[in-house]
């Protein structure tokens, strides 16, 4: 088995960053209505992520894999104004980074002890290894935490089945939201208790 590292965005080097960005946007990147091009997603994210809740695996010194987590405080995901303005202009720049802000950085989860994992991506290259398995037991090995939550559209089957296996259980199904226009179809919010069994209970 070779050996991994998990760390830190704000401990990786330059290239590592850019790796990981670039995971990033190959994941989520459809997701950014906003711009289709990917060297200003890639300028956004790389000041907009945060320094320590934003973490990377990696193998060989080279990122394959990332995970953001979030806590009733603080999220992984920033819209930095400046940039904003810098790459689209004055006008559209605020409206990116405040309806981008609105959206990313709202506050998710309520208790000291809750725990969302806000993003989850490997490299095309290093999937079906266990590396997406091995950034959730990172994040479920960390002291403090009780509840986990995750959110998933129902088309993205793999992604499903991967959290299902590592005992996340549906407790609510958004069939009306926006977001199904996007075509990735509906949100699907799932959460798992430290200690509790799996079931097969669903709520909606």
């Amino acid at each position: 088995m070779k050996q991994y590292e998990i760390i830190s965005y704000g401990n990786l080097t330059d290239v590592q960053k850019q790796e990981l960005v670039w995971i990033l946007i190959e994941g989520f990147g459809h997701l950014m209505t906003f711009s289709k091009k990917e060297e200003e997603l890639e300028r956004i994210f790389l000041e907009g992520l945060h320094p320590d809740y934003t973490l990377a695996y990696v193998e060989e010194n080279k990122v394959l894999g990332l995970v953001g987590i979030a806590t009733n405080r603080v999220r992984p995901v920033r819209f930095p104004l400046e940039v904003c303005i810098e790459l689209f202009g004055k006008g559209k720049g605020k409206m990116v980074s405040a309806q981008m802000n609105a959206i990313f950085q709202s506050r998710v989860v309520k208790e000291d002890t809750d725990l969302y994992i806000d993003v989850l991506a490997t490299s095309k290259a290093a999937r079906n290894k266990g590396i997406a398995t091995k950034l959730l037991e990172y994040c479920f090995a960390l002291s403090g935490y009780q509840t986990y939550y995750i959110e998933v559209f129902s088309k993205n089957h793999v992604a499903r089945r991967l959290y299902e296996k590592n005992r996340f259980t549906i407790y609510k199904k958004s069939f009306l939201s926006p977001l199904v226009l996007q075509g990735s179809g509906y949100p699907i919010k799932m959460k798992k208790v430290k200690g509790e069994k799996k079931t097969n209970a669903q709520y909606y």
